[in-house]
């Protein structure tokens, strides 16, 4: 027997033969193959040899895909001894009409190959034998200086006809860095992205490099889809779904690498807590839906404001906190301030809606205000509920004092059930006085907060607190009840009757047993409803247009009287407004401020009085504080005003006082409904 060599002899490297692909057949070869057939691969009769079936699927693959003449790298499967392969190159041809043939041209034959364990199946495959040791995942040999030599089906299916390892990467220079990284070591694994017939995806690939043939068996699995997973992951864990701004956890992750970097290089950083101010009441008014638009609209406006170099992160609710990295100083932070509160008071389109909400704010900055994260942010929320308490729709600046303004806020919000328990509160009469002859026709009640320790606390404090709660309910129940008490012990007292209005709360307001409990305190009192005034907001009344009807038409019928609060602040439409049962609409402070000063506001104020007046609506102005705002309203025809100028709010002994001294010798002093 002749010996087999490992090196190519005359014979064989001029061995070639034509496959006729559609016969599965060899249909012609030169008397090299026959000797090439004969001694190693053990055929005598080439036209009755039997082609590999993967073999012959890979070349029927390639005659459908390419025009003649293209070639083909492939081993010819060897002996049954699987000892010995044949590097071919194969060139399609025509064998006459739409009949496919591959001619075949022997360039290397290996004997006795070294042995490759195969790491996924375990099985035990010569190195030209691996690529068919891997059926799914995609694998192919490349010669050491990165020529395709050999790839499976899964691997051509997947990056189609790759010819050289660069063409698989999307940054050719990795396969080179590769290849330069396997000549240290066998072995390589790594996740890259690679170029594929469905476009760039993630894979892991397994490289090993053989020293003894030259080649480089790659393999490669698609973790395209575990990436994006780990990319959902990630957003929902780092930024806010409704908003897709970063959240609390990645506010922190940038905190802790600004505080690094500031104390390295003696740096300033700013962080701004920024805070809705009455989103709550939108919340339990308009729906959350409502609430979650407005919410959107503001952070992409907050968002366009702000420098580039400044962060906005959402912490949840109406919470927002700005980072200013390499602050220059308190003037950046404050403009940045500026600038938000600036652009905040022009009203949002929701809903078919224009919705105006402001912001309040509080500034620190590292290393003045706080040397942890903590501090500053906590600083930041005690410098933001400073100014929510001055004034909507500014901001403060921290300083240390703010610090027992928290404490106060979280003691507030602790003791305000207790209080309800043992009515610490006490309702304060503010009079409304009738323009035409200046007598008082009626009062309203404002609540105070009679503190055992801290003495009176403003509703601005509290009810903030009782709304976030629910203690509201519990709350509005006994100001309606306490009113109509006040009322009975007036007429008890001989004084002539006035009407009494109470401030409902938007929350109060979807109460769905409001109207019998109402009814129920009258009944109980034997008040005449005609002295109980029940004071709504705009926003209030629209949240359910057909549902807030149907109230009202309801507390008509018992007899109330129904007004309109901070009339043209909200959203209300002048065509719901002809259908809500309303007797009165009161102007919000807001619009008297300025009259005789500014055109708008007296255009403004006197349209409104015209309108009610068409619509045989009484109209109050509230917050008059001097003269000249009297005489602009007496000449538009206001039919009733209320504010310091006439008299602040008096607790009931105070008011007692007021009646004898304004009441006595009054006639009728009945409110016109």
């Amino acid at each position: 027997m002749i010996e087999r060599p490992n090196i190519l002899s005359p014979k064989i490297s001029q061995s070639t033969w034509v496959v006729d692909i559609e016969r599965a057949s060899i249909s012609w070869s030169n008397k090299e193959a026959k000797w090439l057939f004969s001694h190693f691969f053990n055929g005598d009769d080439l036209s009755l040899f039997s082609i590999d079936e993967r073999l012959l699927l890979r070349l029927q693959n390639f005659a459908k895909s390419q025009p003649d003449g293209a070639s083909l790298p492939f081993i010819w499967p060897g002996s049954d001894t699987g000892q010995e392969r044949v590097n071919c190159i194969g060139t399609l041809i025509s064998l006459g009409g739409n009949h496919k043939g591959v001619s075949v041209k022997v360039q290397s034959l290996t004997v006795n190959d070294t042995a490759v364990v195969d790491r996924v199946s375990g099985m035990t495959c010569s190195s030209f034998d691996m690529v068919q040791c891997f059926n799914t995942l995609p694998m192919a040999v490349f010669d050491g200086k990165g020529v395709s030599v050999e790839m499976n089906d899964s691997f051509s299916s997947r990056f189609g006809r790759v010819e050289k390892i660069e063409e698989l990467f999307v940054v050719s220079s990795a396969a080179h860095s590769m290849i330069d990284m396997l000549s240290n070591k066998s072995l390589l694994t790594q996740e890259i992205r690679l170029s594929t017939l469905r476009g760039v995806r993630w894979h892991q690939i397994e490289v090993c490099y053989q020293a003894s043939s030259d080649r480089v068996f790659f393999l490669a699995h698609d973790i395209q889809e575990e990436r994006d997973h780990e990319i959902v992951l990630y957003k929902l864990n780092n930024y806010d779904p409704l908003t897709q701004l970063p959240n609390r956890n990645l506010l922190y992750s940038q905190l802790e690498r600004a505080l690094v970097n500031a104390r390295k290089r003696g740096l300033k950083f700013g962080v701004l807590s920024l805070d809705l101010d009455g989103f709550k009441v939108v919340n339990d008014t308009f729906s959350h839906r409502v609430g979650d638009e407005l919410i959107q609209q503001v952070a992409e406006r907050i968002k366009s404001t702000i420098p580039q170099s400044a962060c906005l992160y959402r912490l949840g609710g109406d919470e927002f906190v700005i980072v200013q990295e390499h602050a220059t100083g308190m003037d950046e932070l404050t403009a940045i301030a500026d600038t938000v509160i600036k652009h905040s008071i022009k009203p949002y389109p929701v809903s078919k809606m224009e919705m105006m909400i402001t912001a309040s704010i509080g500034i620190t900055c590292y290393p003045e205000h706080g040397e942890s994260i903590d501090n500053l942010l906590k600083n930041a929320d005690a410098a933001m509920y400073r100014a929510k308490s001055i004034s909507h729709n500014s901001y403060c600046i921290y300083d240390a004092a703010m610090a027992d303004t928290i404490r106060a806020h979280l003691t507030l919000g602790g003791g305000l059930r207790k209080a309800i328990e043992e009515e610490q509160f006490e309702l304060f009469y503010q009079p409304k006085i009738r323009l035409s002859d200046k007598a008082t026709v009626g009062a309203e009640a404002l609540i105070r907060w009679m503190h055992p320790e801290l003495g009176m606390i403003s509703p601005d404090q509290f009810i903030p607190l009782a709304e976030e709660s629910g203690l509201i309910l519990p709350l509005g129940e006994w100001v309606i009840r306490r009113a109509c008490y006040q009322l009975k012990e007036w007429r008890e007292q001989g004084y002539p009757s006035i009407s009494l209005s109470v401030n409902l709360s938007g929350r109060q307001f979807m109460q769905s047993d409001l109207v019998e409990m109402v009814s129920q305190i009258l009944e109980e009192t034997g008040v005449d409803s005609r002295y109980l005034e029940l004071e709504l907001t705009e926003s209030m009344l629209m949240a359910d247009a057909q549902q807030t009807i149907e109230k009202l038409h309801a507390f008509r019928a018992l007899g109330l009287t129904l007004s309109i609060d901070d009339f043209g602040t909200g959203y209300s439409s002048l065509a719901y407004l002809k259908k809500f049962p309303i007797q009165t609409l009161k102007i919000d402070r807001s619009f008297v401020n300025d009259l005789g000063f500014d055109n708008d506001d007296d255009a403004i104020v006197k349209a409104t009085i015209a309108m009610a007046n068409s619509l045989n609506l009484k109209v109050i102005a509230e917050g008059v504080e001097n003269h000249s705002q009297v005489d602009v309203l007496n000449s538009y025809n206001c039919e009733e005003v209320q504010g310091y100028f006439f008299a602040r709010p008096m607790n009931n002994s105070d008011f007692s006082v007021y009646m004898d001294s304004h009441l006595m010798g009054q006639t009728t002093l009945l409110a016109v409904h």
